[in-house]
């Protein structure tokens, strides 16, 4: 990991409390695979969620830097026990949704190809959005796939984004944001139709600001649709206050979660999302 052990590593950590048994409490973990970080999460029995941890390196190194997520995998003290590893989410860029009925894995490959650049060392996966009857077909590095396969054996691996095609909305218009380590993936619903999904960089709320404006402008959707908007660790927590400048009925996770460190709320309710996601 000689790469990224002479960069500065980001590490964020959150826990309910700080007693000594908090560890022996986690019965489940999922982690979130994305370039350049991870995170994990561990959850009692009963779903409560006990420990966040966050990890990333300098977005000037390649993104996926085999050596860093198995030193994670190694290392990190929830992940001593790799059977409550019950999903490992994949957050990968490359990406597009494809209607049920037009959906062959080979075609569907090839159309990824045609629209992002797909490297020869990675795979293709697909997973199945049964309730808008389409397909969610994904690019990720074969070597983490192999790392993953290796240490959780017992592990679902399901995109990142899956959380945001469940429908619990009662709204006629909603859209669902979720911010990564330089990437946002965004999903919208236009009379409860699946109508748009799209994953791209940003550097700040502007950007994300912007995506989300020019989807609104594009579908006629109501500015009064409901927004909910979530991050990955609490670093990004500003991008959150950033945009409810531009959406000022923005939800956060505010009122959802209760924790003792307000940064992290919309980092818990993402998680959490994930976590019902995963069941």
């Amino acid at each position: 990991m000689s790469t990224v052990t002479n960069s500065t590593l980001n590490e964020q950590i959150y826990k309910v409390h700080t007693g000594e048994g908090l560890i022996n409490s986690v019965a489940r973990i999922n982690i979130v695979l994305m370039p350049r970080a991870i995170c994990v999460a561990g959850f009692s029995d009963r779903g409560d969620l006990l420990m966040i941890k966050y990890n990333d390196y300098k977005r000037e190194l390649p993104p996926w830097i085999i050596d860093f997520y198995e030193h994670q995998f190694l290392n990190e003290q929830m992940l001593g026990a790799p059977h409550k590893v019950t999903s490992v989410f994949i957050a990968s860029e490359k990406n597009m949704v494809v209607p049920e009925v037009l959906h062959k894995q080979q075609e569907s490959s090839e159309w990824l190809r045609k629209i992002h650049f797909v490297e020869g060392n990675e795979v293709i996966n697909d997973h199945h959005l049964r309730e808008d009857k389409a397909f969610y077909v994904y690019a990720w590095p074969s070597a983490v796939k192999s790392l993953v396969n290796r240490y959780f054996t017992k592990a679902r691996v399901i995109p990142f984004a899956t959380y945001q095609f469940y429908k619990p909305f009662k709204a006629e218009s909603a859209l669902q944001c979720g911010l990564t380590n330089g990437y946002a993936f965004a999903t919208l619903y236009k009379d409860r139709e699946l109508t748009w999904h799209q994953s791209f960089e940003f550097s700040n709320a502007e950007d994300v600001a912007y995506q989300i404006k020019l989807a609104m402008k594009e579908f006629g959707v109501p500015n009064d649709m409901l927004f909910q908007c979530t991050t990955i660790c609490k670093m990004l927590t500003p991008n959150i206050t950033g945009l409810m400048q531009y959406f000022p009925a923005l939800k956060d996770g505010t009122g959802n979660v209760v924790s003792n460190d307000r940064s992290w709320v919309s980092t818990i309710y993402l998680l959490q999302q994930l976590y019902a996601c995963a069941l």
